[in-house]
């Protein structure tokens, strides 16, 4: 059995008692031989070029990217992350999550309800069972359970 599990965490909708939850998920597997590695993603929608050429789009998408980073920075300091470990992407939620759980091996993806719907109607949500297991925030015993 692997000892080592790769979770990748979505941070899109994501509150500070979520954050909080994880933290207390992963604080209690340290004392056990199973080496947790977290990552955090963030997803800003992509917009159509078109969009660019509207002055005030700038500042949307310059607010928008900003809001993001300071999201996934936050995240990423309550749970002890690295830098290199927090990726913020531009793209959907369905494939692009999807593609980095893929990328890094990751055997959970932690999302927000919302976001795992979003996930849900991936059309490679079939073949997401061969590399990661979906579940909601709110279950983190059970993931626990699982490690």
């Amino acid at each position: 059995m692997d000892k080592r599990k790769q979770i990748l965490i979505v941070t899109n909708a994501m509150t500070q008692e979520e954050v909080i939850q994880i933290k207390n998920a992963t604080m209690k597997e340290q004392p056990t031989k199973i080496e947790v590695k977290l990552s955090l993603v963030h997803v800003i929608p992509r917009l159509p070029t078109c969009y660019f050429s509207v002055p005030s789009m700038g500042v949307v998408v310059e607010k928008c990217h900003d809001e993001a980073k300071k999201s996934l920075t936050d995240a990423g300091k309550l749970l002890g992350i690295a830098k290199k470990d927090q990726w913020l992407i531009s793209g959907k939620i369905r494939t692009d999550v999807l593609r980095l759980a893929n990328k890094l091996g990751s055997s959970f993806i932690l999302a927000s309800e919302e976001q795992i719907k979003e996930l849900q109607r991936s059309l490679f949500f079939k073949n997401i069972h061969q590399y990661a297991l979906i579940r909601n925030i709110n279950q983190l015993e059970r993931i626990s359970s699982h490690l």
